[in-house]
């Protein structure tokens, strides 16, 4: 049956069951969720069930796919001469796309159905394997979403663990759907070298009896599959029974169904072998609200965003080197119906990915990122009537590349801090009217999550590669708040020093940050209040601990992770580098480290903190409205310079609104 003119048509949602999983109570009651969150959020549900011709899922883990499918960056081998570096950079590509077909294929045999899915916008996948399935169906990757109940605390680095499986079809999917914000920081943890989406989905509802429960299973068998495990366990545990057997004493199963929050424990006794159990109480979030909250985030994210006014659909090809700053931007552009955005990566600064020439030709608007070697090319390659923006940041304006640029040739250039349209007007003599001024995308309502305890007390530093980031007045100021108040402490999050080759090869950057890390090994202040997290793209998984984030800079751009930390409820302290008072309220930005440190420890007081983190969180989703930045870039790319400046027009002195 059609739909009514002017009706939309309900998106087509199918839950994809894994047929190895039994019919027990739990497993229905997660059925039954699916389909009633789904049909109160406006779609149509559908089942089928697959069978994926795998060796079964072991009981406590899922299958593992290898280690080795986590993405690795290469060595880039700079002492090596182009002519030869170049070969070997592509026989490591061509190696590695092999070696993933291989695993591909693996993964399929002749006894594994492909599932019927004719018409899905929506796939709910139960396990890994359905996913995959689901996707040699020809279901759109941004449509397949995967359950993911982690039966452990995954970590990124655990070659035995589960998280592998997640890391290896994380790129290829939508989303996962998880239980709880604690699951959903596991998930991200183990998939940090993307930012897949990870929406929380209570598989049961505390307030909805399941219609097809039947009587709670005494015993259960020891070899179920770890989800399915969980769903029973979860069902056991919200009916007041004992859990099974099969469930394990200190369960993480039972440690997210009690909200993820900690109480104190009682002491296990100190001459005994008996451990302690943490009481479970009613998950408060497992409620048929946030079942369809979560049913609605899944429909929002997978359908296209039509414009303000209807207007054909434009080619938009995003090309450069590093789109670390335009990824997400890219991928709200292209949910809209009048964007189709084609990435094109750079496998290099000095040289251009072996599409692009083909990609440029089939482009009607081009979003040249980082005004550097790529924007050369680009504005040089562009045909006539094609729409050329270029995005520039700070580093540029102190670099050779701008003046290389064809600016006659270029229909616009996009600058991220009002310093930057002053100086791109001052110092390159770029015409005015070409320029606008668009802040980065930020993602606010992703980073704006619970903040764990005490994360008042936690200052967060993002980058300590160069000695410009001045990881030394960080350092000044963790230990002036720490002689006070040993509970203020430093949580940095970067790429070490020596593991950037640009760094790492000038003496006075090597000396510099010798002399910060022997600081902290001999200052008792310090020795047990500054640590270290790797990188990853998990930011807003890293913020939920950081209550205060810090920008010591000599010198920025927009320093994104002020804007980040800010939109996830941290307090930032910022010291006056040149623009930051037109990025940032003035309410943040000391002129010393005193004001600084006096500023931290007031936060000590819980009431204080919260009222200044709630005015950095407004502050930001009005500064940095992702609405407004996406809009600006959509009219931009139709080739409205006029209407894209009007979306953050107010951030600009009269004197700059001839840059923007």
């Amino acid at each position: 049956m059609s739909a009514e003119p002017g009706v939309p048509t309900p998106v087509r949602v199918v839950l994809l069951r894994d047929g190895r999983w039994p019919s027990l109570p739990g497993v229905c009651c997660w059925r039954h969720s699916v389909r009633a969150a789904f049909t109160a959020a406006g779609a149509n549900v559908a089942e089928t069930t697959c069978l994926p011709a795998l060796s079964q899922e072991q009981p406590g883990t899922p299958p593992q796919l290898g280690r080795d499918a986590v993405p690795v960056t290469p060595q880039r081998l700079p002492w090596l001469p182009s002519a030869v570096r170049r070969p070997l950079r592509a026989g490591y590509r061509a190696g590695r796309s092999a070696a993933r077909a291989l695993r591909q294929s693996a993964r399929r045999s002749p006894g594994a159905a492909t599932p019927n899915l004719d018409g899905a916008a929506v796939v709910i996948a139960e396990t890994v394997e359905a996913a995959c399935l689901a996707l040699d169906a020809g279901a759109p990757r941004r449509g397949v979403w995967v359950l993911a109940l982690p039966p452990q605390r995954l970590s990124d680095d655990d070659a035995g663990g589960p998280g592998p499986a997640l890391a290896e079809v994380a790129h290829r999917v939508g989303g996962f759907l998880v239980d709880s914000d604690t699951a959903r920081d596991s998930v991200e943890r183990a998939t940090a070298h993307t930012r897949p989406a990870v929406i929380v989905f209570p598989p049961i509802a505390v307030d909805r009896p399941c219609p097809e429960c039947g009587p709670t299973v005494a015993e259960t068998p020891a070899s179920l599959p770890a989800s399915v495990a969980q769903l029973v366990a979860w069902q056991a545990m919200l009916r007041g029974e004992p859990s099974p057997e099969s469930t394990p004493l200190h369960s993480f199963a039972q440690w997210r169904l009690a909200g993820g929050q900690w109480s104190p424990m009682p002491l296990s006794p100190w001459g005994d072998s008996a451990l302690a159990r943490h009481d479970v109480g009613e998950p408060a979030k497992w409620t048929v609200d946030e079942q369809i909250r979560g049913a609605q985030a899944v429909l929002a994210a997978v359908t296209p965003q039509p414009p303000r006014r209807p207007r054909p659909t434009k080619s938009v090809l995003l090309s450069g080197h590093d789109l670390k700053f335009a990824r997400d931007l890219a991928a709200r552009l292209d949910q809209r119906t009048d964007l189709d955005v084609v990435v094109d990566e750079w496998p290099h600064l000095s040289y251009r990915n072996r599409q692009t020439t083909a990609r440029l030709r089939r482009a009607d608007a081009i979003f040249a990122e980082w005004a550097r070697t790529s924007a050369v090319w680009l504005s040089a390659h562009k045909r006539p009537g094609q729409f050329l923006a270029v995005r520039l940041h700070r580093f540029e304006l102190d670099s050779p590349y701008p003046r290389r640029i064809a600016i006659d040739n270029v229909d616009a250039v996009v600058y991220i801090a009002p310093l930057f349209g002053r100086r791109i007007r001052d110092e390159l003599g770029w015409p005015a009217d070409k320029l606008v001024y668009i802040p980065n995308f930020l993602d606010v309502d992703w980073l704006d999550r619970p903040k764990v305890p005490q994360a008042r007390f936690t200052v967060g530093f993002v980058g300590v590669e160069w000695s410009r980031k001045r990881f030394d007045l960080a350092l000044d100021l963790i230990a002036a708040a720490r002689r006070e108040d040993p509970r203020f402490t430093l949580v940095v999050r970067s790429v070490m020093p020596w593991h950037n080759h640009f760094a790492w090869r000038s003496r006075e950057e090597r000396e510099y940050a010798t002399w910060c890390f022997e600081r902290i090994t001999h200052d008792p202040l310090l020795r047990d209040g500054v640590f270290f997290d790797p990188p990853g793209r998990d930011m807003a998984r890293w913020y939920r601990r950081v209550g205060h984030i810090l920008s010591t800079s000599d010198e920025e751009g927009s320093h994104t992770a002020v804007s980040e930390g800010m939109a996830s409820g941290a307090v930032p302290l910022i010291r006056p580098w040149p623009g930051a008072s037109e990025l940032y309220g003035r309410e943040w930005i000391h002129d010393s480290t005193d004001a600084a440190v006096a500023a931290l420890l007031a936060s000590a007081d819980a009431e204080d903190w919260e009222k200044r983190a709630a005015r950095a969180k407004a502050e930001v989703r009005r500064s940095h409205d992702p609405t407004a930045v996406v809009n600006a870039w959509a009219d931009l790319l139709h080739g409205d310079v006029a209407g894209a400046r009007t979306y953050f027009a107010e951030y600009l002195s009269g004197d700059e609104t001839g840059c923007g």
